[in-house]
């Protein structure tokens, strides 16, 4: 049940960065470019490339949740074992604060006119809260995580690992010269 709900808090935080994040990161790479700024090809050339760097870094970072949820798909019940649990507990309030900043800003429009205002100010510094608080611990969660082995299946030894079968029946199958 705890596996799981982390699972869905990895799928909750990429959904948040991709919806709350990722826009004003477009925005201020959008900004930090200024084409024909430079006459000088080789400026504009290291300023392009720049901005490529910084889209791939980006597009890389926001991405994490889902490299660490296939992992956990891929890996299965012991990585998660590995999983520090206060980092796990951070990362599910988190996504309970962001939950509930993201279901009062939904349901603006459902409170009286004058406590809609209320209710937005309230809401943003939830989710705000909430995105920061799950995003530190899912990094927390996966960057502390310790190895832990799979769990040994031990080899009994057989009781007659020294002793013979013979066969006697049928004759003519008879490993036994009697």
């Amino acid at each position: 049940m705890f596996r799981f709900a982390y699972q869905c808090a990895l799928v909750a935080l990429q959904l948040a960065l991709l919806f709350e994040l990722a826009p004003p990161v477009a925005q201020a790479v959008r900004r930090g470019i200024a084409f024909g700024a430079f006459p000088d090809g080789s400026l504009a050339a290291v300023q392009v490339l720049s901005a490529l760097a910084a889209i791939a870094g980006g597009a890389l970072t926001l991405a994490f949740p889902m490299f660490a949820l296939a992992r956990h798909v891929q890996r299965g019940r012991p990585r998660f074992g590995g999983l520090p649990r206060w980092a796990v507990v951070l990362a599910l309030a988190g996504s309970a604060v962001f939950a509930l900043g993201a279901l009062l800003n939904a349901a603006v429009p459902l409170f009286a006119v004058d406590t809609r205002m209320a209710v937005v100010l309230t809401a943003r510094p939830l989710v705000n809260a909430g995105l920061a608080v799950m995003s530190a611990g899912v990094l927390c969660a996966e960057l502390l995580r310790r190895s832990v082995a799979l769990p040994r299946v031990v080899a009994l030894p057989r009781a007659s690992a020294t002793e013979r079968v013979e066969v006697t029946h049928p004759r003519e199958l008879a490993t036994y010269a009697g």
